[in-house]
């Protein structure tokens, strides 16, 4: 099960990697992909790489999955980058 279609804009399913990165987005914290990796690999029980999730922030942004707005910063100091969805 991947995508429900409704009205041309696909909704993610929860089954989905794009459902549990958007349900994870939905809190409105700021994440990097390696902390969405970690959570969802414990949540889903199984191993997602860094370039999965941030694939799938693309996805989010893009009108089939609802043009999400996904925003990006620079995480303190580091070379890693965060997100969140913004509302």
């Amino acid at each position: 099960m991947g995508i429900v279609r409704t009205n041309e804009v696909a909704e993610p399913s929860r089954a989905s990697l794009n459902g549990m990165v958007y349900e994870a987005l939905l809190g409105g914290g700021w994440w990097t992909p390696w902390e969405l990796c970690r959570f969802i690999g414990i949540r889903a029980r199984v191993k997602v790489s860094d370039s999965s999730i941030t694939a799938r922030l693309r996805d989010l942004r893009k009108p089939r999955y609802g043009a999400n707005v996904i925003e990006k910063r620079q995480r303190g100091g580091s070379k890693a980058f965060e997100y969140r969805m913004a509302k």
